[in-house]
């Protein structure tokens, strides 16, 4: 090939550094009237790492940082500094991605449900780097759980709880309203028939507790979504603490799934008197803040949803996705942010209780109790 008709052919790059094409002892061949054509044998030069500016939080406004990270600037400050020992860089290098720019990445993640959002949003770092913050601000978050989700054991606390159920609807004693909502995700090819639900989707069934401001007391991420709601109950720490009278003076409410127990109150299938009537009613106005707490989560955290698309990752990841996102919601909460609520999660219909015997029995006398001392009247009478 003729090395004119050869250079002139090549682009010339900007990024890149050439090297001169010289004879042995270091003449350039070209002779002094050839026109000075671009070096040849190019050696791209490493680009350095960007971190936009925009993902400095002091330059966006403030309904901007709700919408794209769902919580404020307080919170995501405050978020940062407990966590910023795990996720801060360990190393000296000038262009190691910065603590707090890993928890807006993966907040907006979490937020969206895809990463295409979060790289459309100039957070400067590609999908790769993504998904392994991922992992390391998830295992950073998981520590603090405990400080933003527990199920309060206080007099004073219980009392508190009490009184905001009692103002919905006239419930007496209900210490927390129950329910399950199943989050889609995409299994192992081992596992399906277990992740596999009702509604022939793949899930974890995600139980979780909730007071009258749609605080979540309690939850649990762990099940798959062939489990029965009850059983989730029954094997979970909080229902073990129930069941054995260590949370007494209180009762949760639950949908006839779980079946009636001396400390979970259902609605009577078939009510037949006034009373029983305005029990159902009271029930079902006071349960509701599980469901619209369920609507909230995910309107908030696009991934948990199925319009955010199936979650890609494994059981254990997805599980702490979840808790997280729960973590966060009552973070949300406590700064006072509030949420269009778009999405709604409809009573569940796995309506066949598993528990059967005398404890049914029992939790039936305390039903019929509290129906004939709180009910026998309407509520405007007492």
């Amino acid at each position: 090939m003729d090395g004119g008709f050869f250079l002139a052919q090549l682009d010339f790059c900007p990024d890149m550094v050439y090297d001169h094409v010289t004879d042995r002892q270091g003449q350039d061949q070209r002779g002094p009237d050839v026109e000075q054509l671009p070096p040849l044998f190019p050696r791209r030069l490493p680009r350095p790492r960007v971190f936009r500016a925009r993902l400095v939080l002091d330059q966006i406004s403030d309904r901007k940082i709700i919408d794209d990270y769902r919580l404020s600037r307080t919170a995501i400050y405050e978020l940062y500094q407990e966590i910023r020992e795990d996720i801060d860089p360990t190393t000296a290098r000038s262009h190691a991605v910065p603590g707090i720019v890993k928890l807006l990445t993966v907040l907006q993640f979490l937020a969206t449900g895809t990463f295409q959002h979060v790289l459309g949003g100039n957070s400067g770092v590609d999908q790769s780097t993504v998904s392994r913050h991922l992992t390391q601000v998830l295992h950073a978050l998981k520590k603090c759980v405990r400080k933003h989700i527990a199920f309060p054991m206080g007099v004073e606390e219980h009392r508190k709880i009490k009184t905001g159920f009692f103002k919905i609807a006239g419930m007496p004693n209900v210490l927390g309203a129950i329910d399950c909502t199943h989050v889609a995700f995409t299994p192992p090819a081992d596992q399906e028939m277990q992740y596999r639900n009702r509604k022939m989707g793949y899930s974890l069934n995600v139980q979780a507790v909730c007071d009258a401001s749609l605080k979540i007391l309690d939850v649990v991420t762990r099940y798959p979504g062939s489990c029965h709601d009850s059983y989730i109950l029954s094997n979970s720490a909080l229902g073990r603490k129930f069941a054995e009278g260590r949370i007494a003076q209180g009762w949760l409410l639950g949908d006839a799934g779980y079946g009636s127990k001396t400390w979970l109150l259902t609605p009577i299938p078939i009510p037949r008197s006034d009373a029983e009537k305005r029990y159902n009613e009271s029930h079902i106005s006071t349960r509701c803040t599980i469901e619209r707490t369920f609507g909230v989560l995910k309107s908030r955290f696009r991934c948990l949803h199925i319009s955010g698309g199936s979650l890609q990752y494994s059981p254990e990841k997805v599980a702490d996705i979840v808790l997280v996102c729960c973590m966060l919601h009552n973070i949300a909460l406590r700064h006072n942010l509030d949420i269009d609520i778009d999405i709604v999660v409809p009573p569940e219909l796995d309506i066949t209780p598993l528990a059967t015997g005398s404890d049914v029995s029992r939790g039936n006398a305390v039903r019929r109790q509290v129906i004939r001392e709180w009910f026998s009247q309407p509520r405007e009478a007492l």
